[in-house]
């Protein structure tokens, strides 16, 4: 077991797609836990940031809340395009006629 690592090398880790997509979840839950727990004050500030999933340990460093929420979004839009190549993009045409 690894003693800590990058976000980056915790989702190379993961061989399959929907790992990826589960692991960036559970990235995503526990940086929003740590964004409640900075605004209800239990932590005074952001230094670091660990996550252990059993296997691994994930250990990173953010400056700021704003920090923190833009590796969120950054981390949605991850997980978006790994569910695309999941589940794969399509679409359907309609007739204007068949809106009626």
């Amino acid at each position: 077991m690894s003693t800590g690592c990058t976000i980056s090398i915790y989702l190379e880790s993961k061989t399959t797609l929907l790992d990826k997509i589960n692991a960036i979840d559970l990235l995503i839950d526990k940086m929003i836990t740590k964004i409640s727990e900075t605004i209800d004050g239990n932590e005074l500030a952001i230094d670091e940031y660990w996550m252990n999933d059993g296997q691994m340990n994930v250990k990173t460093s953010y400056k700021s809340l704003e920090d923190i929420e833009m590796s969120v979004f950054r981390l949605e839009r991850m997980k978006q395009m790994y569910v695309n190549r999941y589940n794969g993009r399509s679409f359907v045409l309609r007739d204007f006629r068949g809106l009626r």
